[in-house]
């Protein structure tokens, strides 16, 4: 009995936050249907422009970005494969992002150079794994739920 309330108490605890959600779910996207871009807020403090990347398995920030956010690494590194081949690159933890007042906690992100203005980074699942997504190419929005 008790070892199995102390597995739940792990899952608990090691169970990714939730989203916070607030809003009407639909925020503008700036750009085409070849690139479309968001502005999101990172960690309450840094306001960017993001490309919106449903292909991307974490969110990427520019290093200036994350200079701007003074992240500090944590310590790991993931692989990236790019269309310049395999990278690795430095982890980082942003304690939130927020898109059009949707908002997700401790979202997994890493930091890589080949991004430049003026993008500040990527969103990719690991924010938006948070919500329901769709794109809306005709309206120009990207819902969230």
């Amino acid at each position: 009995m008790i070892r199995a309330a102390l597995l739940l108490a792990a899952a608990l605890v090691t169970t990714p936050a939730a989203a916070e959600w607030v809003g009407a779910g639909e925020v503008p996207l700036d750009g085409s249907e070849r690139a479309w871009m968001v502005r999101a807020t990172v960690n309450g403090v840094v306001n960017g422009l993001f490309l919106l990347d449903t292909g991307a398995s974490v969110c990427v920030l520019s290093p200036g970005t994350a200079q701007r956010l003074a992240l500090p690494p944590s310590g790991g590194e993931m692989q990236l494969q790019t269309a310049n081949g395999t990278v690795r690159a430095p982890l980082v933890r942003l304690r939130t992002v927020d898109i059009g007042g949707s908002k997700a906690r401790d979202v997994q992100a890493v930091v890589h150079p080949a991004l430049g203005p003026p993008l500040d980074g990527i969103i990719g699942l690991s924010f938006l794994n948070h919500f329901s997504y769709a794109v809306d190419p005709r309206r120009r929005v990207l819902k969230l739920n």
